[in-house]
């Protein structure tokens, strides 16, 4: 017998079955990476969170001292920041009464609203009126490139 080259349709065959096989694995390959990437989220809070911003550039936490307060930009708005007992505690700095911008009083340790006097505690609850809704919560992540708001409840 003698040996005869494969005819062209039986290569161009081999190849498309190549093809498709190739093609079959780089689509479980893809499924693979996301499966995986759902199953284990990145670590990092920080890395998807949102920096606060100061009037100059990133909030420091540097810039917030022991017993202090600072109010910081963010895409959820206004962000009041007040480091107490070594904790980070995040509240949204605008008054439920009628939206302005509250701030941290260290000696009274209070967050006071400048525009109708209404006092808020150190987890956002009412103090004193004329707001009667408690300030949202603000979860936060340090690390040394700043302060980030993580998510918001309330």
């Amino acid at each position: 017998m003698k040996d005869h080259p494969p005819s062209p349709s039986t290569v161009s065959r081999r190849l498309v079955n190549a093809l498709l096989g190739l093609g079959f694995l780089g689509v479980l390959g893809g499924m693979a990476g996301a499966v995986l990437a759902y199953l284990w989220p990145e670590r990092s809070q920080a890395a998807n969170s949102d920096l606060l911003m100061g009037a100059e550039g990133p909030l420091a936490p540097q810039s917030v001292g022991e017993g202090q307060g600072a109010v910081g930009r963010s895409r959820v708005g206004k962000v009041l920041v007040v480091r107490q007992g070594g904790e980070w505690i995040g509240l949204l700095a605008t008054c439920s009464h009628l939206g302005c911008t509250v701030s941290w009083n260290s000696a009274s340790k209070q967050v006071e609203c400048p525009c109708h006097g209404a006092r808020y505690g150190l987890r956002g609850e009412v103090l004193r009126g004329p707001a009667r809704q408690a300030l949202g919560r603000v979860e936060l992540a340090v690390d040394a490139r700043g302060i980030h708001v993580v998510s918001t409840t309330g």
